[in-house]
């Protein structure tokens, strides 16, 4: 029971410094800027803010950046904004996995965004650039990107998917929010085109902590197969 207690404290404790750190600011015209950098808030209200040796330490608003990568174990967490659902402001969420279909979270707590997940790279030398045609008809080559999550135990966050790199997204399922959509009603709504996998979702081979498993499935099987 202790030696539970010290794990759980130490995991806190590495938590709750993980909001801040080495970070490179992504501005709008693609220039990456390294320095020092935050993300902190709560819900919607979440503010980017970084500094370096030239730059003094401010927030960043959403039209002057694309994003923030922070500097966590050894890797770096990649923080974008994303128009939600045509959405007229851009909201701030972690790249879970950029593919054909791309995935992301949001994460609803009273404390920062960044603290809640911890996140490791994961080899993808198996995967090819691959050809995504954008909402405005623009064909653009997206290397993939994978993450593996941990999921630390907080009461609510939202998964997002759009297309490659688009800043524009699609609410697919939220977990931990009373009379939410289920996991099952999101992803036939969502992938609607793939009948196998509606198969396997229907036959619990996938469960809702299996979003990540579920749009690769998508991005491997359907999409090249055109849902069969």
């Amino acid at each position: 029971m202790r030696k539970t207690f010290i794990i759980c404290l130490i995991l806190f404790i590495n938590l709750t410094f993980a909001q801040k750190g080495k970070s490179i600011l992504i501005l709008k015209d693609g220039t990456q800027i390294n320095g020092f950098g935050e993300i902190s808030g709560i819900q919607s209200i979440v503010s980017v803010k970084f500094k370096n040796d030239t730059l003094k330490y401010r927030t960043y608003k959403s039209k002057e950046i694309i994003g923030i990568d922070i500097l966590e174990n050894n890797y770096y967490r990649q923080f974008r904004y994303k128009y939600i659902d045509g959405g007229k402001f851009p909201d701030i969420m972690e790249i879970v996995s950029i593919d054909s279909v791309s995935l992301y979270i949001r994460v609803y707590e009273e404390a920062a965004l960044s603290n809640s997940l911890l996140n490791y790279p994961r080899s993808i030398n198996e995967y090819q650039p691959t050809l995504v045609e954008l909402e405005n008809g623009q064909k653009v080559d997206v290397v993939p990107i994978r993450n593996i999550y941990i999921e630390i135990n907080f009461p609510r966050y939202s998964y997002y998917v759009g297309a490659g790199e688009s800043n524009q997204v699609e609410h697919l399922y939220t977990k931990g929010l009373p009379f939410s959509k289920s996991f099952k009603k999101s992803i036939k709504k969502h992938f609607k085109n793939c009948s196998s996998l509606i198969e396997k979702v229907e036959n619990k081979e996938f469960s809702k902590d299996e979003i990540l498993e579920v749009v690769e499935y998508y991005n491997r099987t359907c999409l090249n197969s055109k849902g069969e």
